[in-house]
């Protein structure tokens, strides 16, 4: 759906439909974690596959939240942040990759490790960096839902 307000200008970071494309997106892109949470409290016989498949959704997850920083980078005016940016931006994706090579137990507190350690830096590590005023807390809270969603996991016999 075209924004008709700005006929091909980029929106403003605080931009009110900004925001809530940003939100509607984030919040879709949670929904594939807890359906397939679901499928195996649905198909217990599957949940291995399931499992797995989590897995892998959030280490791409976890690399697109990575490549926040590679953006940010970008606009970066300051050469020693910009540098820092591009070698932080590179981290999840490398320990996405690393994840998914232990086993599943292993891998699942990983990812998560990977993700609340990526929000940490992105809360506390701000440069020059300005994050819209809704990033930080829509981040958070679909942290803290992937967070759950691969806890219940550990409920889940295998």
């Amino acid at each position: 759906m075209e924004d008709p307000t700005h006929q091909g200008a980029p929106a403003p970071a605080d931009d009110p439909w900004l925001r809530s494309y940003a939100q509607l997106l984030g919040y879709l892109g949670w929904t594939p974690l807890a359906a397939l949470l679901v499928l195996s409290w649905l198909s217990p016989e599957r949940s291995a596959p399931f499992l797995r498949v989590s897995l892998l959704y959030t280490a791409a997850v976890l690399s697109f939240i990575g490549g926040i920083q590679w953006g940010l980078a970008l606009r970066s005016g300051n050469q020693r942040i910009r540098l820092r940016r591009l070698v932080v931006s590179m981290v999840p994706t490398l320990w996405a990759v690393a994840a998914l090579l232990v086993p599943v137990g292993l891998g699942l507190l990983a990812l998560v490790l990977g993700l609340v350690v990526l929000l940490v830096y992105e809360t506390l590590e701000r440069g020059d960096a300005v994050y819209p005023a809704w990033y930080l807390p829509l981040r958070v809270r679909l942290t803290a839902l992937v967070i759950v969603t691969l806890s219940a996991w550990l409920l889940m016999p295998l």
